[in-house]
């Protein structure tokens, strides 16, 4: 047994010695670097960064590029005997060919060696071996013969591999039938998702919009991915067929096809998304501009795109060499062609958008005059689309800062201080202010035909949520006074398609009279009582709903001030029918009852309306504008300072536009504010009639601001109240009778109040200056 194990022992080494040997000699046939192209490598290792090289490392790099430059011309020569010998030999040809790889990888290494010799080199060096001197046409000349000999190599190579490939099939197919299904099933996905991939992005869009009114970054990353899926696609199923057939050692050369892979679908891939881009960002609408702004993108990204696989072979083939430098300067030349006939083609549309600026700056001036200039004329052009896109880009970057709120407002009140400097130095005494009723026929008051403004549509959909389906709920609308909100209460009772809607303005007089005209709208006599409406509720077969506005009126900012509000809620609530309600509650009034309820759950969804965005104000104020009428208001002669995001055509549009902009801003977003002041603006010229637009005069009062805070807490409760008798405002500020109405005449006496049914209600002329003294004094959230 001993004997036995000794013999396996001594076969086992007998067998490894020869696997070794054998591996040995395989290794002895793989091409390798010629010694010196080591040892220069070694050398250009060497160096630090060319920023710290000494004199004498600057000498020695001069001394090793020119040793490099002939060593590779001894290469080449070498390198085309041997594919001369390895073309005409008969015998002998794997020797040959090894000699030729030999030579080929020993000049790919002295090409990187003289590429970063290059990079250490000075500017001058650099500039005499890669320019158009007789030096650089010389390694021109040069780098085009390795050139020559590397596609004659690269033609044997695939030969070569084709015929392994052929053989290692017959002797073993498995690794290539694999790679084969590996293609199959990668071009099967491929083939899915083509087909599937546009059904597939809508669905996720309608999912989207169905759920989220203002998707997230990630949502929109994936629709301007949808822009490009289809290329997007194909460069991965390439990508991945070409890593897979490259994994076969035969095929392993394919793997350079990337490079034409990448370029070209992802040129195509950055076209769509830069073509998205400018279609969603765009401000203009002219088809001329549309196919103006395709042509350019296509026109550049095209040539980058050639540039870059051009400068990309040439780097992994000869490196960055002379070649290289010359396509370099090539197509430098050829994007500044490009640049010339793209601004010829820009120059009628750019030209154009200038007539339309009205303050340019002499350069510019220069530059209208003299397009047409030959020569002088691609210069002039090439001023005016510079300072134009700069202009248009600063206006955009106002534009988008102007929807951070606290930019805007401050861009606004110094844009107003500007406005009324101009105005009060030009007092004209000959226009005298539109009063009353006149004032409504050159701004239509508002009624059920008034065109509607695109207004709290999230707030609007949420409710639709509850108050448009088949089950019981209660709703409250919450939002400043005039902001809208018994205009909502109308669209959602026009919308209504399964119940009976029934709109009540809820009295001054409170719950009592409330009853009453709930009865009335149910049907029923005057004086039905609690009991009897409960009754008909439950015994409906019609379900309603109900649309309560000016809710405020049940809460009052005292102690038991909710008990009118709890009591006609649980009247509904007993209803115990599908019956729907929403209650339109002043904010002012609602903090009341946010505060005093907590955390128990009196209402099933409280939406609270947002404020009126500029673009909203600038729509309804155009809508309010009587057109119909012989002379309607115009805005000439009204002086605006110029503002940076807006390029209006004419003087009058940006006058009106910046008029605009001082309303919202005075208005706080309340566009029942906004709609007052426009009307206190109208001016009539007495020498021929015409109503003009002038600067309003807010209304300013130190008073209110030293106000003791006995009397502001009695301005809080009216605004809380809407309408207060005195008896009312005493129980909510503990003040006596007595004191309550010797206010309330300091501030009638003042016009900071009016009177409606014994009831004090602020004024619409002072509501904004009140609500933001209270606001400021932190005694009212606006």
């Amino acid at each position: 047994m001993k004997k036995l194990i000794i013999t396996l022992s001594l076969l086992m080494s007998l067998f490894c010695s020869h696997a070794i040997a054998k591996w040995e000699f395989q290794d002895e046939t793989l091409p390798a670097l010629s010694q010196t192209a080591v040892d220069m490598e070694k050398e250009v290792a060497a160096f630090s960064n060319p920023l710290f090289l000494t004199p004498s490392e600057q000498a020695k790099v001069r001394r090793l590029l020119s040793v490099t430059l002939e060593l590779q011309d001894d290469e080449i020569r070498a390198f085309e005997s041997s594919l001369k010998d390895y073309r005409h030999a008969s015998t002998e040809k794997d020797e040959r060919w090894l000699s030729v790889q030999n030579h080929y990888l020993t000049l790919g290494s002295l090409s990187l060696s003289k590429q970063r010799l290059l990079d250490l080199a000075s500017s001058r060096t650099r500039e005499q071996l890669t320019g158009f001197g007789p030096d650089g046409v010389t390694q021109f000349k040069q780098e085009l013969k390795l050139t020559t000999l590397n596609a004659e190599y690269f033609v044997f190579l695939q030969f070569i591999s084709i015929k392994t490939l052929v053989k290692e099939i017959f002797i073993s197919p498995i690794p290539v039938i694999w790679a084969a299904l590996k293609v199959f099933f990668i071009y099967s996905l491929l083939m899915w998702w083509l087909a599937n991939q546009k059904r597939l992005f809508e669905q996720f869009k309608q999912h989207v919009a169905s759920n989220m009114s203002k998707p997230p970054i990630w949502v929109r990353i994936i629709w301007y991915i949808g822009r490009a899926s289809r290329a997007i696609a194909w460069l991965i199923a390439l990508t991945l067929s070409l890593r897979v057939l490259s994994s076969i050692d035969a095929l392993e050369h394919l793997i350079y096809l990337e490079i034409f892979t990448w370029w070209v679908l992802g040129g195509s891939i950055a076209i769509s998304f830069i073509l998205e881009f400018a279609h969603r960002n765009s401000m203009a609408s002219s088809p001329v501009i549309v196919a103006l702004r395709l042509s350019t993108i296509r026109r550049y990204v095209w040539s980058f795109i050639l540039a870059g696989v051009v400068l990309q072979i040439s780097s992994e083939t000869l490196g960055k060499g002379t070649i290289y430098y010359w396509i370099y300067s090539l197509f430098s030349f050829w994007f500044a062609f490009i640049t010339v006939t793209v601004l010829m083609m820009w120059k009628p549309t750019v030209f154009q958008s200038l007539e339309r600026v009205t303050e340019k700056p002499l350069i510019v001036v220069w530059a209208s005059r003299k397009k047409d200039t030959f020569f002088l004329g691609i210069i002039a052009t090439t001023i005016a689309t510079i300072w134009l896109t700069f202009h248009h880009l600063k206006n955009r970057s106002i534009g988008l800062l102007s929807r951070n709120t606290f930019f805007n407002q401050a861009l606004t009140y110094l844009f107003k201080i500007e406005v009324a400097k101009q105005t009060g130095s030009k007092g004209d005494h000959s226009l005298v202010r539109v009063r009353g009723d006149d004032a409504f026929k050159y701004i239509l008051p508002g009624n059920e035909e008034s065109p509607l403004v695109d207004y709290a549509k999230n707030e609007i959909k949420q409710l639709s949520q509850y108050l448009l389906t088949d089950n019981p709920a209660i709703c409250v609308i919450t939002g400043e006074r005039g902001v809208g909100a018994t205009r909502l209460l109308q669209q959602l009772l026009g919308k209504t398609k399964n119940a009976e809607p029934i709109y009540i303005n809820c009295p001054l007089a409170g719950y009592s009279e409330l009853l009453v005209e709930l009865a009335i709208s149910l049907g029923l006599e005057p004086e039905t009582s609690e009991v009897k409406i409960l009754t008909l509720l439950r015994k409906s077969e019609i379900p309603y709903l109900i649309a309560i506005d000016n809710c405020q009126r049940l809460v009052k900012p005292k102690v038991g001030g909710l008990n009118d509000l709890i009591r006609f809620t649980n009247l509904l609530r007993r209803s115990k029918k599908n019956h729907r309600a929403v209650f339109a509650i002043e904010k002012a009034s609602w903090r009341f009852v946010d505060r005093a309820r907590g955390e128990r759950l009196l209402f099933d969804w409280v939406a609270f309306l947002p404020r009126w965005s500029e673009t909203q104000i600038h729509q309804l104020l155009d809508t309010r504008i009587n057109q119909q009428i012989e002379n309607p208001l115009s805005f000439d002669g009204l002086v605006v300072p110029k503002q940076w995001d807006n390029d209006s055509e004419t003087e009058e549009e940006r006058a009106r536009q910046g008029f605009y902009r001082i309303l919202w801003h005075y208005s706080d977003g309340n566009p029942t504010v906004a709609l007052r002041f426009f009307r206190l603006s109208l001016r009539r010229d007495k020498t021929n009639g015409h109503v003009v637009v002038r600067l309003f005069h807010a209304p300013e009062s130190e008073e209110l601001e030293k106000m003791p805070k006995p009397m502001l807490a009695i301005l809080r409760s009216i605004v809380q109240l809407e309408a207060a008798s005195p008896d009312d405002l005493s129980d909510c500020t503990q003040l006596t009778i007595s004191e309550v109405i010797g206010t309330l005449r300091y501030f009638q006496s003042r016009g900071y109040i009016e009177w409606a049914e014994d009831k004090a209600r602020v004024s619409d002329h002072w509501f904004r200056h009140i609500t933001n003294v209270l606001d400021r004094q932190h005694l009212l959230v606006k």
